[in-house]
């Protein structure tokens, strides 16, 4: 355990560094909730177009059954057809360790694991105790992703809560780190799955987290349920993360343990968090104006306005035209 000196040191040392990564994951979690008759031509010409943005990573697929996810039926021709640009990592999701054979044997860079800190979440979402998941499921995913030389990207789901158990222990959540890295994970997630976190909370858990000094690439995911996730997302920043999982105009399928709505708009939409950071003096990477445009072809596959501020509201940085009704002559009453 370090000193409280050396682990000031270690967080000034993470605030140096300003350059942050997005992670885009509409097409594997938004797009198929939003645009339901889409084809794999269209899927793979949203991926390529979000290919020449600046993204660092992008979670492309879904390795499901079909009968539990009738959209991951294309997963194999879709990976086949993306044209991959260097310097991109395209991530598929593996339920289980049938869908990482199908993964393996595609050209997918990543596999994607999900857990919840949380056991009671963990047995309705997945199936499983958290138990079994780490000792039956994981070991046998991350063995062959090792032998294929992928890499591993696991969820935490509820670490900053559980909507049927309540707060959920940062120790446990700690634990559950330790565990995944010493098994082999490269990049593991913390999601705020139904959106129960607030700054305060993402602040303090980071910190202990981080204190941990572990050899892993930490990144978050907040859900907006309750208009929170942006703030959430500049906690985490000040906290040391410099990784974050967003979605093009907020498209989300709707997040597992929330009551069902008429939208699936959850996620923190990437244009506005990237605009955000950059007005902030934070480097992303990202060319906004090519963002912005595929948004235009989100909407437009999706036949309605998603719920992204940006393209309407434009950034921060343009001048605007005074409006006419604006320039007539005030009198003030005397």
């Amino acid at each position: 355990m370090m000193s409280n000196g050396e682990a000031q040191a270690a967080r000034a040392v993470r605030k140096k560094d300003d350059q942050v990564r997005i992670v885009e994951v509409s097409p594997r979690d938004g797009l198929p909730e939003v645009c339901h008759t889409l084809s794999t031509a269209d899927k793979i010409k949203y991926i390529n177009k979000l290919s020449d943005t600046g993204l660092h990573k992008i979670e492309c697929a879904s390795f499901t059954h079909p009968r539990l996810m009738p959209e991951g039926y294309d997963a194999e021709k879709l990976v086949s057809g993306i044209t991959k640009k260097p310097g991109v990592t395209y991530v598929g999701l593996v339920p289980n360790e049938i869908g990482c054979r199908r993964a393996l044997v595609t050209e997918i860079d990543e596999i994607l694991i999900v857990l919840a800190a949380s056991d009671a979440f963990n047995r309705l979402n997945i199936g499983r105790s958290l138990k079994e998941s780490l000792n039956k499921m994981l070991p046998t995913i991350l063995d062959a992703a090792t032998k294929n030389a992928r890499s591993i990207r696991v969820y935490i789901m509820t670490a900053f809560g559980c909507p049927y158990t309540g707060r959920v222990s940062v120790d446990d959540v700690a634990q559950l780190l330790l565990k995944l890295v010493y098994m082999g994970a490269s990049e593991i997630v913390l999601v705020d799955s139904t959106g129960m976190a607030n700054p305060r909370q993402v602040k303090s858990t980071l910190g202990t987290l981080f204190d941990l000094q572990l050899d892993i690439n930490l990144a978050v995911h907040f859900h907006n349920t309750r208009g929170a996730a942006i703030a959430n997302c500049v906690a985490a920043y000040e906290a040391g993360v410099r990784i974050f999982d967003t979605s093009l105009g907020g498209m989300s399928a709707t997040p597992y343990g929330v009551g069902e709505l008429d939208y699936g708009y959850w996620n923190v939409p990437t244009e506005d968090l990237v605009h955000l950071f950059e007005e902030m003096g934070i480097m992303t990477g990202i060319d906004l104006d090519k963002l912005l445009d595929c948004v235009r072809l989100a909407e437009k596959m999706a036949g309605r306005s998603l719920p992204g501020h940006l393209l309407r509201a434009g950034k921060a940085s343009q001048i605007a035209e005074i409006p006419k009704y604006l320039t007539r002559k005030h009198v003030l009453d005397p």
